[in-house]
This record gives C-alpha cells, structure tokens and sequence, in this order.
C-alpha cells in the first residue's frame, strides 16, 4: 500500500477494458477504432491481468457512449458488468454471511484490480450507505467513469442478493442525473454534487446471505439481440431514408419487400422491435447532423417534426438527453 502523498498512477486491470470491448464486439461493432482512439494498446485482446492507466478505460467508455447513445450504451454496459466483470471477482465473496459482509470485504478485494479504489460501508442516522470516493476532474471521461462506478455497484448487489435491487436514493459526484434516470429509470432520487457516490442500501437487503454458485463465475454469453443478423441488416437498410422522410412500419416493410405482419415478427424473434430501430435510427441521424453542426431546428424539420420542442422531446426519450445537452457532454469530444 502507498500512501496518500505518493503520487500515484491510477491503474485498473485490462481485463475490465477488454470485457467492454468484447461486449461492445459481440454487437457486430468493429472494436478496432475505440480501441485505438481510446489509448489502449492494440494487443488489449492478448491482456487480461496488467495493469492499465485508468484515463485511456475512461475514455473508452465516453467514446462507446458517444457512439452508441445513452439507452443502447447503458444496456450495453450493465450487460458487460454483469456477464463479464462480476464473475472476475465474485468467488472471493463466497464466504461472506451478508450482503453487508461482502460490501465491507469490497475493500480489500477491489484494491487487487485498481490502485486507487477507495469504499465502504458508513451507517448515517439509523441508515446504511455504500460509499465510493473518487478524485473530482473537470473533463468529460470523469462523467462516464462514474456511469461505471454507479452501475457496477447495483448490478454488484443484484447479483450478492439474486434480486432485481435498486437503491432507493444514489449520490453522486456529477451534476448530471438524466444520464442515470434514462439507464436506471426514475424511481431513484439523485442527489448531485456531493463529496463521494453513495447509494442508499435497506437493512433487509443488507442482511441476505449470497448465494454464489460456480454459474456465479463463469462469463456468460450477453442477453441483448441488439444488431445481430436481421436486426442489423434492417438498420443498415433503413438508415440512407431516415434523414429524408419520417418512416411508418408500412413504408419500411414496403422497402425491404415484406409485410408489416412479416417485419414485426422477425424483429419480436430478435427481441427488439420496430419502435427501437427506428428510435436508434433518428438518434443516429440526429447525432450525425449535430456533429455536421446543423441548426437544431433544420434536423427537427429534416426529420419530420412538427416544431423543435417535438423533436427535442423526442430525442431525450431515445438518449436521456435534451439535444442541446447532448451537443454540450457529448459532442465537445471534438473540442
């Protein structure tokens, strides 16, 4: 162990890029471009157990959220943390009691993977928090490395007390809550700025022994169809009619020479839908416009909406994020 004076460069195992990256690849994305945008090393596929700098997984994350969007990010990203990263490390909590037990060892354990992991366990006024204290920067990675942090933690206690848990209240370090609203819904209350991220943890749940099995810790196929085999050739084929006209499910199943009956079906076996296609379709196509730096209100009516409002409404239900929020976080990667 260092000390707090030492100047220390943060590191983080590979092994927690390379499950992202592996996810991020299952969904027929060429990997290559982030990987290498990112600064991570080229043979990150070869590495598994080395130490990285924690700045290039940072920077990895904003550029797949960039890429993706919010919803098919956030998706994305729990599906990673829970197929892939949990299992690297659930075993050594096997002979914990509780799920409280297993949160205090989180200490220990997790300094194996990261050189600065600072957590624990506080009890404030009759109720319990977990807590993760991380150096504040003004850049726009230290948004999405909290994305991570938060997101790890409540797939962390789903899977110790096998329940579909979230925590009743969260706080974070950030100033931006609609990210976590549109990956985790709102049922939670956010509170923003503060010193560290907390989320609020009940006694009943703290209190469940985990049972964690051998399936526990195995990595495991991802569970989201999104862009895979059908599903991906109807987005490529739709996408060049997006920026031109407000596509029905008629007028798509017209293109691709089938039936609307037809297109629903193959979509509903893939576990998507049309709605979504065409949700990722106009994020897309908006996300491309703004970034050709088009007036919000030449893409809203581009696009087939009535007015600006309808269109901004639009685009933060698909993202999370008002369009110019999203200009603000997203885009200023090309600053």
């Amino acid at each position: 162990m260092t000390s707090g004076n030492d100047p220390i460069v943060p590191l983080i195992k590979s092994g927690y890029a390379r499950v992202i990256v592996e996810i991020f690849y299952e969904y027929n994305h060429d990997p290559h471009q982030v990987i290498k945008d990112s600064g991570l090393p080229p043979d990150l596929f070869d590495l598994d157990q080395e130490f990285l700098p924690q700045e290039p997984m940072k920077k990895l994350i904003y550029l797949l959220a960039n890429q993706l969007g919010i919803t098919q990010f956030g998706d994305i990203l729990r599906t990673a943390i829970r197929r892939k990263a949990i299992p690297r490390l659930i075993g050594q909590f096997a002979e914990c009691y509780s799920v409280k037990e297993a949160l205090a060892l989180t200490q220990t354990v997790f300094q194996y993977d990261s050189t600065v992991v600072n957590v624990g366990l506080e009890e404030s006024h009759g109720r319990t928090w977990y807590w993760c204290k991380r150096a504040v920067d003004e850049s726009e990675h230290f948004l999405w490395s909290e994305v991570w942090a938060v997101l790890y933690a409540v797939e962390f206690v789903q899977v110790l007390s096998h329940s579909d848990w979230l925590p009743s209240q969260i706080k974070i370090q950030s100033d931006n809550a609609d990210i976590y609203r549109s990956i985790l819904g709102n049922s939670i209350q956010y509170f923003v700025g503060n010193e560290r991220i907390e989320w609020l943890i009940d006694d009943d749940v703290l209190a469940i022994r985990p049972r964690i099995t051998s399936k526990d810790t195995e990595s495991k196929a991802p569970l989201i169809s999104w862009h895979a085999n059908f599903t991906d050739r109807v987005f490529t084929s739709l996408l060049p009619y997006v920026r031109e006209r407000n596509l029905t499910l008629e007028e798509a199943a017209e293109l691709l020479s089938m039936s609307p009956r037809t297109l629903q079906r193959r979509l509903t076996e893939e576990r998507t839908s049309f709605r979504r296609i065409k949700d990722n379709l106009l994020y897309t196509v908006a996300a491309d416009m703004m970034a050709e730096e088009l007036s919000l209100t030449h893409i809203a009516s581009q696009l087939g909406y009535s007015n600006i409002a309808h269109f901004s409404r639009s685009f933060k239900r698909i993202s999370g994020l008002t369009p110019k929020a999203y200009q603000k976080i997203i885009l200023s990667l090309n600053d």
